[in-house]
Formats: structure tokens, C-alpha cells, sequence
């Protein structure tokens, strides 16, 4: 049986590219935070794909996200407060180190710089995974 992974990315174009690549798991996607902490809350996953940069939700201070800059990082946090032992790996652009030291203390079991070969993107899920 394939590993079920929800797929959290506002970006249709990578996210689709990568769904036919990871032909090995059960992609779910969502096009943003509040489709992604939707699906969380309501079904059971094997992991989390998680995208750092996209519009933040209504109820996040767009200050706190760095205007959409660091909503994964949040998204992270309230993944990992709901379903601890859910594994997510987080995939993104941002060098900033102090970003990249949220998402790490957010709870992101893996992080993966974009642009991503699928490769990658399977040894991260295979890491977590295993």
C-alpha cells in the first residue's frame, strides 16, 4: 500500500510536476495553508509536504509570517501542536538562515531547498519516512 503524503503547495505548477514524479506514494494536494490544516485536521497521513513560502491565513498576523515569507513555518508549528509524530518535511527558497532555524524549531523533520530535483524530494520522504 502507498504512503498517503499531503502535499501543502500554492505554487499548481511544481506541485503537479512533482505529483507525477512521486508515482511511489499517494500525493494528496492542497493549494494552500487553510486547504493543508483542513485536511490535517481531518484525515490521517503518512507525511507532510510543506511548502515555506504562500499567503498566510486569515488568522495569522501577516507581521508574524513576514507577509506570506515564512507561513509554512507557522503552518509547521500548528501541524506539529495537532499531530506530533506526523512527519513533515519542508521545501523552499528562502537562504535566510534565521528562517531556516524557524522552520527547524517549528518541528520540520527535513528541509529541502527549491528549486527541487524529485530526487531529492523522495530522499527526504524516504528519510522521514524510514
Amino acid at each position: 500500500m502507498k504512503k498517503r503524503i499531503l502535499f501543502i503547495e500554492d505554487e499548481k505548477f511544481f506541485l503537479e510536476e512533482m505529483q507525477i514524479a512521486l508515482t511511489d506514494y499517494e500525493i494528496i494536494p492542497a493549494y494552500s495553508a487553510l486547504g493543508g490544516m483542513e485536511f490535517v485536521q481531518n484525515e490521517d497521513f503518512d507525511a507532510v509536504l510543506l511548502d515555506i513560502m504562500m499567503p498566510p491565513l486569515r488568522d495569522m498576523e501577516p507581521e508574524r509570517v513576514n507577509y506570506g515569507r515564512s507561513t509554512g513555518v507557522e503552518l509547521c508549528r500548528r501541524i506539529k501542536n495537532l499531530k506530533p509524530e506526523l512527519p513533515v518535511v519542508a521545501l523552499t527558497v528562502v537562504r535566510d538562515p534565521g528562517i531556516l532555524e524557524e522552520i527547524r524549531n517549528a518541528g520540520a523533520d527535513k528541509i529541502i531547498n527549491k528549486p527541487a530535483l524529485s530526487s531529492e524530494v523522495i530522499a527526504g520522504l524516504n528519510e522521514v519516512l524510514a
